[in-house]
């Protein structure tokens, strides 16, 4: 299946060369170049490349016209390489990254190519390459837009989706439902790897996000999620290394019951958060409902000082422990998640 990025950039590079022939003038082959160059998976990433490439052609098409000029009684040689340096050099102190590709290609072309017309070449060549930047960061707006905090929401409601199956899938086994039909819970190996995934959106907001995106609201909403999205899958990382036990399961019902009412409680706010999250391309607001906890949960305190529970034996207790105090930092992590993402909206 075609991939919608591939689609728009094959349909963008057609609609630009199409253009470009009808108008009839030459070099028109350098509007699809541009578009298949600078075209990227998000709005900001291809407007960053755009960038690139535009100052590359200035800087390049500068140094071109003064090396030919003051350079061409030289060896061939000697006035390219004394001119690609010099676009080094200048390419650097601008903070070009991938410019250098096509400021090296229009010295080369020009002073080997087109010698004898720059002062015409030149300018369309800048022309068409500012139209497929143009048309390419149009086309990413307009058509299938791909925006790097609509991905990196999307991303973050994915996980909670799988966050969200795996809490379920764990409250089932405390209550012993594990025959009831359902997806398979993701593991802790595979919400990491989703974890990262949504991690590797953050240099496409960035670029989108313009001067100082620190400070961007959608970059501090995007920490949060970060944080609190880590201290859960840690959380179901613990889990599964402690499993509960089968034995002695009538001295710790209503412990297991308490962890398993918790767990059902967080399922469902993940799930608010998935839907939030991908409800809207703006930033979403945050949950209207706190998270709620279970009566069973609050009243775990008496069931801990229950004699009937602390019989069992010193093993099953450290693991209940653990289990116990794991679901209570999950708990912490969806608070203090909501917490911060109404004092970021807050300030909107």
């Amino acid at each position: 299946m075609i991939n919608r990025n591939a689609l728009r950039t094959a349909l963008t590079a057609g609609l630009g060369n199409g253009f470009a022939s009808i108008t009839g003038l030459p070099d028109d082959q350098y509007v699809a170049l541009a578009v298949l160059s600078v075209s990227s998976g998000t709005y900001g990433a291809s407007f960053e490349l755009g960038r690139q490439r535009l100052l590359g052609t200035v800087l390049g098409s500068i140094l071109l016209l003064i090396g030919y000029e003051c350079l061409h009684e030289l060896p061939m040689a000697v006035g390219l390489a004394i001119t690609m340096g010099c676009l080094r050099l200048l390419g650097g102190v601008l903070g070009l990254k991938v410019g250098y590709k096509v400021g090296g290609m229009i010295v080369v072309m020009g002073w080997l190519v087109h010698e004898g017309s720059l002062a015409t070449w030149i300018p369309l060549r800048f022309f068409w390459t500012a139209l497929g930047v143009i048309l390419t960061i149009l086309s990413l707006r307009l058509f299938w837009p791909a925006r790097g905090l609509v991905q990196c929401l999307g991303r973050y409601g994915d996980l909670m989706d799988q966050l969200q199956i795996t809490f379920t899938a764990l409250a089932q086994r405390l209550q012993q439902r594990q025959g009831v039909a359902g997806p398979t819970p993701p593991s802790y190996r595979q919400l990491r790897a989703t974890l990262q995934s949504a991690r590797a959106q953050r240099p496409a907001l960035l670029q989108e996000l313009g001067n100082q995106p620190q400070r961007h609201p959608a970059y501090l909403l995007f920490n949060s999620l970060d944080a609190a999205a880590s201290r859960l899958v840690t959380m179901v990382g613990g889990m599964e290394r402690a499993v509960p036990t089968s034995l002695d399961s009538q001295l710790v019902a209503r412990l297991h019951q308490a962890e398993a009412d918790l767990l059902s409680c967080m399922a469902t706010q993940l799930q608010r958060w998935a839907q939030l999250l991908r409800s809207r391309r703006g930033l979403p607001a945050p949950p209207a409902r706190p998270l709620d906890l279970p009566l069973s949960w609050l009243q775990l305190t008496t069931e801990l000082n229950d004699p009937l529970a602390n019989s069992a034996s010193l093993e099953r207790l450290e693991r209940i422990a653990t289990r116990l105090l794991l679901c209570r930092q999950a708990e912490q992590a969806i608070r203090d998640g909501e917490s911060s993402w109404r004092a970021i909206m807050a300030r909107t």
